[in-house]
């Protein structure tokens, strides 16, 4: 099934074509917000590159940025006569929510938990290491259970420079060692090390509140830096978003 599958962020847009199992993404920065034919351009660019005009069966959409959610809409309802589907809690995702207020859950946890259930089966975790860091953990028969989020690493960043008088505004990277012997690299330490280590703690105590061990699957951009520090990491997903979407879609077909 050839489908276009677009996840709008707060940092950033990732735009995914499919091509049966193949994937090929297109990357762009979420602000400023561009006209909508500068959004068709990318869409179009990449499938014309990829020759599939006459095989586009839909688009399905999520975004966590609702002034840019009509934008895309439009951009992609010039490219098939199907509307584009868009994600929200209430269509079929294949997973049920154990949890408040499943209308504000984001739609790329949303997403992201139905691409870790599909690829590697429930009990799972999901961390995304993106703007903000969550921690999603789906259980049995695909039950969303709950999660966490953590400010980000470039929020934390952010934060520490714009609110201090001298805490310096540096370049993120993986920290040398956990004991920062300068200013850089104490705030390194503190941002990465300190997420690592909230991460596992919230994996840890959450397996023993539900007494079930839960696979760890990682993504997000930022998850580079904190792969060799984490001490369980069962899957590593840099797309897992767009193939939940992708595996969505396909459920509402």
């Amino acid at each position: 099934m050839n489908i276009i599958a677009v996840d709008i962020g707060n940092s950033s847009i990732k735009i995914g074509l499919f091509r049966g199992l193949d994937l090929s993404v297109r990357k762009i920065e979420t602000h400023p917000k561009k006209a909508i034919s500068e959004y068709e351009a990318v869409i179009n660019g990449l499938i014309k590159e990829k020759n599939i005009y006459n095989a586009l069966l839909g688009v399905i959409i999520s975004s966590v940025v609702p002034a840019h959610t009509e934008a895309f809409f439009k951009a992609c309802k010039t490219l098939i006569t199907r509307e584009p589907l868009i994600l929200t809690h209430k269509i079929m995702t294949g997973i049920a929510f154990d949890i408040k207020e499943p209308e504000r859950l984001g739609t790329d946890r949303i997403a992201a938990s139905v691409g870790a259930c599909e690829l590697f089966e429930a009990p799972v975790a999901v961390v995304d290491f993106g703007t903000a860091t969550t921690v999603n953990f789906i259980g049995e028969n695909n039950v969303y259970k709950g999660g966490a989020i953590v400010p980000g690493v470039r929020l934390m960043k952010d934060a520490l420079s714009g609110e201090t008088a001298q805490l310096p505004d540096i370049d993120i990277s993986i920290p040398i060692a956990p004991l920062g012997k300068d200013t850089t690299e104490n705030i390194l330490s503190g941002i990465i090390y300190g997420t690592a280590g909230a991460v596992e703690r919230i994996i840890v105590d959450t397996e023993r509140a539900e007494t079930t061990i839960f696979k760890v699957v990682v993504t997000g951009g930022y998850s580079e830096l904190f792969i060799p520090l984490l001490r369980r990491v069962d899957h590593i997903e840099p797309y897992l978003v767009l193939k939940g979407l992708k595996f969505i879609y396909e459920r509402n077909a």
